[in-house]
């Protein structure tokens, strides 16, 4: 009887203990179900505020390339603009300096044309003494040419002339400067040709000097005579080189 009092007493002791347990159960299992909810819903709001701020990202990213692609394009307006300003500011100096010259040509002119007003003559007169004056000039320079022909000449019989008095050994004197340069070269024969004639005061029998780097080559005398053109016979007592073309001639 004892044993069944003692079963019994246990076997309340558990349910109560299982009651009690099962109260305290519920309660943690309500507990952590409010936290999961809790927790849940404030992963639902990082997660809804992370999506909120990479969408604001990206947008914010959006509008900067825009800002920035239209600073660019901005930009080089300006500098089109500014290369345009520039362009212009230069014409505008440049139709100032060119307005400026106009005009001091212009108030030139008028002084020129208020004198000639004032010595009484004409635009008529002035073109007629202009072309008066470019007729004797052309006169003048004619004539100064044929001089210098007969000059040459002259001094050419002069020199033909002394040849017979004097022989051919004598000095033929040259234009102070004269020079030239030797075109051609015949090493059988001893002679070379000249780039200067008669045009430049050569005369027959003259001697001149070959010079080549500064030293002496040898002396050459003048044979033949042309306006442009001499022929000259190397002289073998004074020949240190053979004689080259390109060499200079000098008197």
């Amino acid at each position: 009887m004892l044993l069944k009092i003692s079963l019994g007493v246990v076997i309340l002791a558990g349910l109560a203990t299982l009651y009690f347990s099962h109260f305290q159960v519920a309660e943690k299992i309500n507990t952590l179900n409010t936290n999961l909810a809790e927790t849940t819903k404030q992963r639902d709001d990082a997660n809804t505020a992370e999506a909120k701020a990479k969408k604001e990202a990206s947008e914010s990213k959006k509008t900067m390339e825009m800002v920035q692609k239209t600073l660019g394009e901005k930009t080089n307006e300006l500098a089109v603009v500014q290369a345009r300003a520039t362009e212009q500011e230069k014409r505008a100096d440049k139709a100032s300096s060119d307005l400026l010259k106009t005009t001091e040509e212009r108030n030139d002119a008028q002084r020129d044309l208020a004198s000639w007003k004032a010595l009484g003559i004409s635009i008529e007169q002035v073109r007629a003494q202009r072309d008066e004056l470019k007729r004797v000039t052309e006169e003048r320079d004619t004539v100064s040419s044929e001089n210098k022909i007969f000059t040459r000449q002259i001094a050419s019989l002069k020199s033909d002339l002394e040849r017979y008095t004097e022989g051919y050994d004598r000095e033929v004197a040259l234009p102070p400067g004269t020079k030239g340069k030797v075109v051609a070269v015949d090493p059988k024969y001893e002679f070379v040709v000249l780039d200067i004639g008669g045009n430049q005061g050569v005369l027959k029998d003259a001697k001149m000097l070959v010079n080549r780097g500064g030293k002496l080559v040898a002396k050459v005398k003048i044979t033949s005579v042309q306006p442009d053109r001499s022929i000259a016979n190397i002289m073998p007592d004074t020949k240190l080189d053979d004689v080259m073309e390109g060499d200079q001639v000098l008197y």
